[in-house]
């Protein structure tokens, strides 16, 4: 059974220890998993009836994100994602990409959304 809220930390934290350990390919992609995981347990439990999670990544997630989430309580975690800033330049594709690719900086700017997606998510952290 799918548990998205003890799956975002779990990645959160193993992009932690990725990044310490200077592995920002790693680090990368694991941060855009936790968001992606933070997203998904919002999406899941917000009120008001049942709904189909999409079977969907970041960044087409993002845009049903954006419905579900527009006009309601949820209104830190919209905001977060409605910037286009959000997790921009990242991709469920990148666990394929060269090592070159992945810098500490762009690393940062996503373990900074998967944080903050988290903290808007209600994980607890």
């Amino acid at each position: 059974m799918d548990n998205f809220k003890q799956s975002a930390l779990r990645w959160l934290r193993d992009g932690e220890f990725l990044f310490h350990a200077s592995r920002y390919g790693g680090a990368s992609h694991a941060f855009g998993i936790a968001a992606e995981c933070a997203l998904k347990h919002a999406m899941d439990n917000l009120p008001g009836g049942e709904r189909e999670l999409p079977y969907k990544h970041l960044p087409e997630l993002v845009h049903d994100a954006k419905r579900w989430f527009s006009g309601r309580t949820s209104r830190g975690l919209y905001q977060l994602i409605n910037s286009q800033s959000y997790m921009a330049e990242w991709s469920i594709g990148n666990r394929y990409w060269l090592d070159d690719y992945f810098s500490q900086e762009a690393s940062e700017r996503f373990r900074d959304h998967a944080r903050r997606t988290c903290i808007a998510a209600d994980l607890g952290i």
